[in-house]
């Protein structure tokens, strides 16, 4: 199967990137305690990560691809990651999908969440999965198939975390010599 460029979309969404940092809004998980939940599942608030899912009734790929990024929802969870679907079309037609579809995962309608920079699926159609950390700072975004790498973007993610953090250790260390 071939997908079109808009599955593979590589880049990082607009906004992703100073409006990260520039925000003043609350927190993912106090955006998610305040959200009125689409079905029972809810999020778990204590996610260091929450991958937001865009998946639509009538999408193919989204039922070929969905169900296998579902199979790894357990695996997500123990790597301190919530999956959360974002509703995209009217609620009621959403609800329906995701019971038919054994959605066992939470889900809200957008408007619930307000505006999470960098959460910004643009060029990626259906189904993306967007990954934040629990302040809304954007790590990835991948559509289609492409979704089902979430467990290496959160591995390179942490890499690059701790080459940050020695690198700083490393910047401090150098300035306390030097003085």
């Amino acid at each position: 199967m071939v997908l079109s460029p808009a599955y593979g979309e590589e880049a990082e969404p607009a906004g992703a990137g100073a409006t990260t940092e520039a925000r003043s809004m609350a927190p993912i998980p106090e955006l998610l305690s305040k959200a009125r939940y689409l079905t029972r599942k809810k999020a778990n608030l204590k996610a260091q990560y929450y991958g937001f899912l865009r998946s639509a009734s009538w999408c193919v790929p989204c039922q070929m691809f969905v169900p296998k990024l579902l199979k790894d929802y357990r695996k997500m969870k123990g790597a301190k990651m919530e999956l959360v679907l974002l509703g995209q079309e009217d609620e009621d037609v959403v609800k329906k999908y995701m019971e038919e579809h054994d959605y066992d995962i939470p889900g809200v309608m957008p408007a619930e969440l307000g505006s999470i920079p960098g959460l910004n699926y643009e060029g990626l159609g259906f189904p993306s999965l967007c990954i934040v950390d629990a302040d809304g700072n954007f790590i990835a975004a991948k559509g289609g198939i492409y979704m089902l790498q979430w467990k290496d973007i959160l591995k390179e993610h942490k890499k690059q975390l701790l080459k940050e953090k020695r690198e700083a250790k490393k910047k401090k260390a150098r300035e306390e010599r030097d003085r």
